[in-house]
């Protein structure tokens, strides 16, 4: 039973990643025309510029997997906002010494910011995008300006994993 447990999970982890190399190398036609055609994005509440700008920084830190640069970005989130609850998941990333413990405090992150950044939202657009593999095949999303995909949860090891899961606008 445990032999037949182990091959099931392998033919599944092989499987999510050979989609994964395949996904990224499939491209919209029309993704081109979207990239280059950008609208400046906005929102309602001025707070909330600030707010997802420092929140990519943070992904960015974590796509490139620089623990310091994540701390940086998770401490400049922080003194822009007033929530408490995310003000505690920054203040966890801030003071990880880890990697995967900043990535996995992130995902919560991200669902905190997606609520906020759909509420404010006034023209452009915010790319929600997830990777199937994050978080042992559970799955993990994230916030982008760019629809190319640059994993925060795994990095280079798996740089191009994910796909864009809405659009929001």
């Amino acid at each position: 039973m445990k032999k037949l447990f182990k091959t099931v999970l392998t033919v599944i982890a092989i499987t999510t990643l050979i989609a994964c190399k395949n996904e990224a190398k499939t491209k919209n036609a029309n993704e081109e025309t979207v990239e280059t055609s950008k609208t400046e994005l906005t929102f309602s509440n001025p707070d909330v510029k600030n707010q997802f700008r420092h929140y990519i920084h943070l992904k960015t830190a974590l796509v490139n997997s620089d623990v310091s640069e994540a701390k940086s970005g998770a401490k400049m989130l922080m003194e822009n906002t007033d929530d408490a609850q995310l003000k505690n998941m920054l203040s966890k990333i801030s003071d990880a010494r880890d990697i995967e413990e900043q990535r996995t405090i992130f995902s919560s992150v991200t669902e905190k910011m997606t609520a906020i950044v759909d509420e404010s939202i006034k023209n452009g657009e915010v790319y929600k995008q997830f990777c199937p593999m994050a978080f042992n095949n559970e799955g993990g999303y994230w916030l982008s300006t760019e629809r190319e995909i640059r994993n925060p949860y795994f990095g280079d090891k798996m740089l191009k994993c994910g796909k864009v899961s809405e659009t929001i606008k």
